[in-house]
């Protein structure tokens, strides 16, 4: 931008949006106009003002910044963090600061001093990014007044600023980061339990099916075996109806045929069968008799 004899600023953008109608895209200076520079602070705390600029980049862009605050349990922090940020009214950046990275370094430094020393370490080491959220939104009026835009904030990293502090710290941040590593892996173990359960309460489940339909299907077997045996008697107790009147000889008759087809099916293998007396109607008899002898 730039400034004629009379302190009045002219603003000439690259983009055609950004450009007035009919402002071309290249321009020379008239008589007694200069370009403007403004002087910024830089380094993550941005305790140099050793930089200027007269052309900007209207391209949202990254910044770093670095800052101690304290707790309230008195614990003093060294906080790195990264904003992500663009310019989108250059006049009214022009008009309302003369050094912008400064302006915002220092308003997020102030608003997060305050944010810290309400909270204790271990509320600040829980909910940093809360904090860090909550401090974007509260006042986004002192960017929009500057003609710039802060799109997100975030903490990467944080110690303390004391040595010893610094020691315990890590020491606490070892053991939750070991505690979160053990209750991940306890997590883990607990699933593959539950897995392993379900699969067998599953299986078990299967298994039962399993031996009801075997145990339907056995009985369904013994039904269609023994009605077929039912069956078989019933035509030969009635085929010898005429032929053998009586009842009990016929059913004698079926016992004797009975026998004769398990003789056949012991036979036909290597089992040895045993009768007793009763069975076969056998009776011992036992004689003695004395020879006489010559003389």
């Amino acid at each position: 931008h730039g400034k004629d004899q009379d302190g009045v600023f002219s603003y000439h953008y690259g983009s055609e949006a950004k450009r007035a109608p009919g402002q071309p895209r290249s321009f020379f200076l008239p008589p007694y106009c200069e370009v403007q520079k403004i002087w910024w602070s830089r380094g993550p705390r941005r305790d140099r003002k050793d930089v200027y600029f007269d052309r900007f980049d209207l391209r949202p862009h990254f910044m770093k910044f670095e800052f101690n605050c304290r707790t309230t349990d008195n614990v003093e922090l060294i906080l790195e963090g990264v904003f992500f940020w663009e310019i989108i009214d250059v006049p009214k950046m022009f008009s309302k600061t003369g050094d912008t990275s400064g302006d915002i370094v220092y308003h997020m430094r102030s608003q997060f001093i305050q944010a810290v020393a309400g909270v204790g370490l271990k509320e600040f080491m829980e909910q940093l990014h809360i904090i860090a959220n909550r401090i974007l939104a509260d006042d986004t009026e002192f960017y929009e007044t500057r003609g710039i835009k802060v799109h997100s904030l975030e903490i990467t990293r944080y110690e303390c600023a004391d040595k010893s502090t610094s020691k315990i710290l890590s020491q606490i941040i070892q053991e939750t980061t070991s505690r979160m590593n053990r209750l991940s892996q306890a997590e883990s173990e607990s699933e593959v339990n539950i897995y392993r359960t379900q699969s067998q309460v599953e299986q078990a489940r299967l298994q039962s099916g399993l031996l009801a339909i075997q145990h339907e299907q056995a009985e369904v077997e013994a039904k269609v075996a023994g009605k077929s045996e039912a069956d078989r008697v019933e035509a030969f107790i009635s085929g010898l109806d005429d032929a053998v009147p009586d009842l009990q000889d016929r059913i004698q008759m079926w016992q004797v045929l009975r026998k004769k087809e398990a003789l056949a099916a012991v036979s036909g293998g290597s089992a040895n069968l045993y009768f007793t007396p009763s069975d076969v109607d056998l009776s011992i008899e036992t004689r003695t008799g004395k020879a006489s002898k010559k003389s």
